[in-house]
């Protein structure tokens, strides 16, 4: 009876074995490894396209007025940043083309006691500037900086007494800029822009042969931009699936 007993559960044993090798395995796959995502640098070059207001005023030395005007600028933008911890330093061009058509005023002049009414024009074509910039990271994607540099611009000065045939010049100007303001980057390559210019691009002279008189326009300019660049970089790191 003992003998019957003992192969029975030997049976047992093994039908039990055969039963669990049949049965699906429940061991879980191997965890998926996702790296922390890499750490933004605002190192590298740039490229994009601006816009914005022109606020300028453009000061008649012979008259003394100063003659305000509104314009649009659209162009674009260039450069490469390098960062050092918080600290971003950058070299950056651009250019723009002023939009908004002519300024005109008058004024009267009396030359010898004869009263000569003057119809003055003032316009510009493009603006662009060559900047040094220092910024600081306050946040991983924010960067707060000012920039200045050299700026360029171009001043046409068109006048018509009615005397003579009307006369113009346009004149090539190389002056100064500075401003501040804020990049964003919204993903590891976008990032949207706005800031506040101020320029001076001097005193242009010109000969007055209305007066018989060296005239000249000083300009000085007011800009409100804003941006959207891209920056170029390397992509963000794939997961990486663990092995054992």
């Amino acid at each position: 009876m003992q003998k019957v007993l003992l192969s029975t559960v030997a049976v047992l044993a093994m039908a039990g074995s055969a039963f669990a090798a049949d049965l699906p395995s429940t061991k879980a796959p191997p965890p998926v490894y996702a790296p922390p995502p890499p750490v933004f640098t605002w190192t590298g070059f740039y490229i994009g396209v601006e816009g914005g207001g022109d606020f300028r005023n453009y000061h008649d030395n012979w008259t003394g007025n100063g003659i305000y005007k509104d314009a649009g600028l659209v162009g674009g933008v260039l450069g490469y940043n390098w960062q050092v911890n918080q600290f971003v330093f950058g070299l950056e061009g651009d250019a723009a083309a002023v939009l908004g058509g002519n300024r005109a005023y008058a004024y009267n002049d009396n030359f010898g006691g004869v009263v000569t009414v003057y119809n003055n024009t003032l316009n510009s074509n493009y603006a662009a500037a060559i900047r040094g910039r220092l910024g600081f990271a306050a946040w991983e994607r924010a960067l707060l900086y000012v920039a200045g540099g050299v700026a360029f611009g171009d001043v046409k000065v068109g006048y018509d007494n009615g005397v003579l045939l009307p006369t113009s010049y346009t004149t090539s100007r190389t002056g100064w800029t500075i401003g501040a303001g804020v990049d964003y980057a919204f993903t590891p390559n976008w990032i949207t822009r706005i800031e506040y210019r101020y320029v001076d691009l001097g005193t242009g002279g010109y000969y007055n042969y209305g007066t018989f008189v060296n005239d000249g326009i000083r300009v000085t300019s007011n800009q409100v931009l804003g941006a959207v660049i891209y920056k170029f970089g390397g992509p963000a790191a794939e997961p990486v699936v663990a092995k054992y």
